[in-house]
């Protein structure tokens, strides 16, 4: 998947995620930044344990593979199960920059439906 159609999906489609995809982008978040070894101690209440589900092996699982590799499977399944999302310019054929855009960053071509 190509890295603009990837960041679209992943930036302006959270309302299709779902909750258990949005954990793990927390978590790769969380990650990112090293934030788990400078926070350990505070891992251990309760809420922080329920908004990062450290103890879920699916999210655990996902979370293993990578940001990148978890990303590219968040973009597909988002894809797969909408593929009307995808708004692209009527005139270039490029992709918009939302789902709900009426004009095109690239070319300047405004549509409506």
């Amino acid at each position: 998947m190509e890295s603009e159609l990837k960041k679209y999906l992943l930036e302006q489609c959270g309302d299709w995620m779902l909750e258990e995809e949005k954990v793990i982008l927390r978590r790769l978040s969380l990650t990112e930044y090293g934030e788990i070894t400078t926070r350990k101690s505070a891992l251990i209440e309760h809420n922080i344990e329920l908004f990062y589900r450290f103890q879920d092996d699916n999210i655990n699982e996902m979370v293993s593979l990578g940001k990148t590799q978890a990303e590219e499977n968040i973009a597909k399944r988002i894809l797969k199960d909408n593929p009307s999302i995808i708004n692209n310019c009527s005139k270039c054929g490029q992709l918009a920059r939302t789902p709900r855009a009426r004009q095109c960053r690239h070319c300047g071509n405004k549509w409506f439906e």
